[in-house]
């Protein structure tokens, strides 16, 4: 039991009262700014936590650049790539439309350096571009790099999109391509510009959540040159932490960015390899350098410790107010003690008189230092040893000119204070020092003041 009471850490001191019912010195400037600083407080801690509720405090990130040897993308669901033709007015004809088709997305995949068969981007199941074209897009889209030449694993695996006149061969039911004539009045009556997305994705700290952004190109191309684009993928894997105490992970892998290589070739350039002409070629690989990031959410411990941090620096400001009022508590104990040993104190202190300013403040010099804690136990010593001399004094009266009515009763205290003055300096010459002791030390505070008055008057009388 005395060992667990040992452990208590939550002891209660006892506090004398100051006044009744009161044990702390309080004023109403203190009361003020305890106001002030706890309505303060409380409302930065209110903004704090509504600001990390709602995940305005942004997480800390770390990025780090990793070289993939093996690394792969496959999109299904959604598409990493759009275009279209770029139809600025309403007489422009679309090239990519299936019924009398004039330029066919073709796309070819390469596997180790090796043309696979070539398959058509045109499809019956048309998406319309906010240019009221024809949206082209890639399904099922996969690319590898292995640039270790690991044969354990996948081999390379890159997709080129050429943009090539129809091919009939290419064509699928109920797609038809349009005539020659067609086609080269395409390119003589108009400005031929393709636009091109790439759909990357960011993660979106205040919700929490992927969002996708559409990256956009614009290439001009001609019957004459071709334009010959590589699209460098970049890959991001992406750790976020949102626990609230302790960690809650997701994660997620996604294409952050790309980087575009553009140069000029011949329309026929790939026409001995792919048996072909070409005004576009996309290239699309797969950086070997990815990045890996790590997001963390604050925790509901370092948004404590901020508002922590923070209401430690406001309440600076209660040091003013203890400093106030111990001020205060230290004035009303020197103005008590003082009144009650000088009858005319009230005067000497609102007189305006220099000397008695002087005066005013060695007593109050004087009262300070009475009541310094050491030497309250000296004090205390002092009246214990002078009341037993006291005390001896009374019993052996014959020594000294006191009247017979002293030596011959046993008197109380109270009666002992009744003696006249001449009775008083003969027990004890330094009396009056010693009353003062006994005023700053005793609880009888009161009684020795009106006794301490009544010998003054009897002191004039003489």
């Amino acid at each position: 039991m005395k060992y667990v009471q040992m452990a208590d850490i939550f002891g209660a001191q006892l506090k004398q009262d100051i006044h009744s019912e009161e044990k702390l010195q309080k004023s109403f400037i203190g009361g003020v700014i305890s106001i002030i600083v706890t309505a303060v407080s409380l409302g930065y801690f209110i903004y704090v936590m509504d600001q990390w509720r709602n995940s305005n405090i942004l997480p800390k990130s770390t990025n780090t650049i990793k070289a993939e040897k093996y690394s792969s993308i496959q999109f299904s669901n959604e598409n990493l790539f759009e275009l279209c033709y770029w139809k600025y007015s309403n007489e422009i004809i679309d090239p990519f439309r299936t019924t009398d088709n004039i330029l066919m997305p073709v796309g070819i995949y390469i596997i180790s350096g090796i043309p696979q068969e070539p398959f058509s981007l045109l499809t019956n199941k048309t998406a319309i571009s906010t240019y009221n074209s024809n949206l082209i897009f890639v399904e099922d889209l996969n690319v590898i790099q292995n640039s270790e030449f690991n044969p354990k694993l996948n081999p390379t695996k890159e997709l080129i999109i050429i943009i090539t006149t129809c091919k009939k061969q290419l064509l699928l039911e109920d797609q038809t391509c349009a005539n020659q004539e067609e086609i080269q009045n395409f390119f003589t009556s108009q400005t031929n510009i393709l636009s091109f997305w790439i759909n990357i994705k960011y993660f979106n700290s205040k919700n929490q959540d992927f969002d996708v952004v559409k990256k956009q190109y614009y290439i001009s191309f001609e019957q004459e040159r071709a334009q010959q684009i590589q699209v460098i993928v970049k890959q991001q894997n992406t750790q976020i932490d949102t626990g609230i105490l302790f960690g809650s992970f997701q994660e997620e892998t996604f294409i952050f960015d790309a980087q575009f290589l553009m140069s000029t070739i011949s329309i026929d350039f790939f026409h001995k390899m792919l048996n072909m002409e070409s005004f576009i070629a996309f290239t699309i690989r797969l950086d070997p350098f990815s990045y890996e990031t790590q997001i963390v959410y604050p925790k509901l411990g370092e948004i404590l410790a901020q508002v922590g941090s923070i209401v430690s620096i406001i309440m600076m400001v209660q040091y003013l107010a203890q400093f106030y009022n111990e001020y205060l508590l230290q004035n009303s104990l020197i103005e008590s003690v003082l009144k009650n040993l000088i009858q005319n104190y009230d005067s000497i202190k609102n007189s305006q008189d220099k000397k008695s300013k002087t005066i005013l403040t060695k007593l109050q010099k004087f009262a300070k230092q009475k009541l310094v804690f050491t030497n309250m136990i000296n004090e205390l010593s002092r009246i214990e040893l002078f009341l037993l001399s006291f005390f001896d004094n009374i019993e052996n009266a014959s020594c000294y000119s006191v009247p017979r009515s002293v030596k011959s009763h046993n008197y109380s205290f109270q009666q002992i204070m009744n003696l006249s003055w001449n009775q008083w300096k003969v027990f004890f010459p330094q009396f009056q020092i010693i009353i003062t002791t006994i005023l700053l030390m005793t609880k009888n505070f009161q009684i020795f003041s009106k006794h301490l008055s009544f010998i003054h008057k009897q002191k004039r009388n003489q």
